[in-house]
């Protein structure tokens, strides 16, 4: 799925409210971050979903919980990712 595509499905299940919705989203941070080999470029990788992510909320105000659900997600992904480079 194209990054930006993955940022509007992201969205896009925030305003579903489906009871699925956040695993959803995790799947798909994770096929977005299956893209990148190197845990440096993941970890870029990670701060751009970040960002955007930022941006969603600030246009889709009604977003922030779920979005703030899916950086956990982010954040615990970014962790792994530093132990791991240790």
């Amino acid at each position: 799925m194209p990054y930006r595509q993955s940022i509007d499905e992201i969205g896009r299940l925030g305003a579903g409210g489906e009871d699925a919705a956040g695993t959803r989203a995790e799947r798909i941070v994770d096929a977005h971050m299956a893209g990148f080999s190197h845990h440096t470029e993941r970890s870029l990788a990670l701060d751009a979903l970040l960002r955007d992510l930022a941006r969603l909320r600030r246009r889709e105000p009604a977003l922030d919980g779920f979005i703030t659900g899916v950086e956990a997600y982010i954040d615990a992904l970014h962790r792994d990712l530093v132990r791991r480079a240790a």
